[in-house]
């Protein structure tokens, strides 16, 4: 759907070549359903009026075959291109599209809510931002969206690899018209993790779909109202850690003291302290 005069795309980048839990992307959600992850993220992409094209964005790399198999059964675009190179991918994509606009997921996070989603669409096209993304909602749920020229000049100017890797590095630090977008709720739930990169969060996100048991449309209250009467569920993935780059001894340690604390490693956890108190410009 054209918003306004705006063409709005959705590229998905998925691969099945995950460390910490291959295949992730073709595992059922949940269990004895045939939702994959990747199909459920389709689909909800599906129902979100303000999206005018969905593409799937994966590598040449045979093993992602199965990855294109989902996209011709769903009537998605398939693009493949490069393995690590990731912002290439979006580059050729959106070389061969007339996308305004383009927001980025990930196939490891399936819970989209489109309320949220149609909210922050909103907000990047009133203001006309180059690149906005969100915070607020549980790690997974949050989104991107960029202008498709903040691509082409990333694809055009970088060398960097993590650049290439990560997508949209390069816009954020070279292009001002940026927002983050804070998702205001009624209690902190950022911290929740309904991301996949583990098998305790594929444990998790897949038992509260299983304890919802709903054919339509989830939103992110429905599973934090679950887990508000369920507190037990929090822990099952809750001491998981997201990849980040970090720059500094301080934010290393900022990083790993949590652990340290969760764990009650009192030697190791006064250690940390005691180095961050030292060390708070390294």
């Amino acid at each position: 759907m054209v918003v306004g005069h705006y063409k709005i795309g959705a590229i998905i980048q998925a691969r099945l070549g995950s460390y910490r839990l291959p295949n992730k992307v073709l595992m059922p959600m949940p269990v004895g359903s045939k939702e994959s992850i990747l199909s459920r993220i389709i689909k909800s992409l599906g129902k979100t009026a303000m999206i005018d094209k969905i593409y799937v964005a994966t590598s040449v790399n045979q093993l992602n075959d199965p990855i294109e198999e989902i996209c011709k059964s769903l009537t998605i675009h398939c693009f493949r291109g490069s393995e690590d190179n990731v912002l290439s991918r979006f580059y050729n994509i959106i070389k061969n599209e007339d996308f305004d606009f383009v927001l980025r997921f990930t196939a490891d996070n399936p819970i989209i809510d489109q309320n949220y989603l149609e909210v922050f669409i909103i907000n990047h096209l009133k203001k006309q931002l180059d690149y906005s993304s969100s915070k607020g909602l549980p790690l997974g749920c949050n989104f991107e969206m960029f202008k498709s020229e903040t691509i082409i000049a990333a694809q055009k100017h970088t060398s960097d690899i993590y650049d290439k890797e990560h997508v949209t590095p390069y816009i954020k630090r070279h292009y001002n018209n940026l927002e983050t977008y804070i998702f205001e709720m009624e209690e902190k739930v950022s911290n929740f993790r309904f991301t996949i990169d583990y098998a305790s969060d594929y444990a998790f996100i897949n038992l509260m779909y299983s304890m919802l048991n709903r054919e339509n449309k989830y939103s992110v209250h429905d599973f934090i109202s679950l887990i508000k009467e369920n507190q037990w569920l929090k822990d099952i993935n809750s001491i998981n850690i997201q990849k980040v780059k970090v720059e500094t001894l301080y934010e290393e340690i900022n990083l790993i003291l949590p652990i340290a604390k969760q764990l009650e490693l009192g030697r190791l956890t006064n250690l940390l302290e005691n180095e961050r108190e030292k060390n708070t410009n390294i």
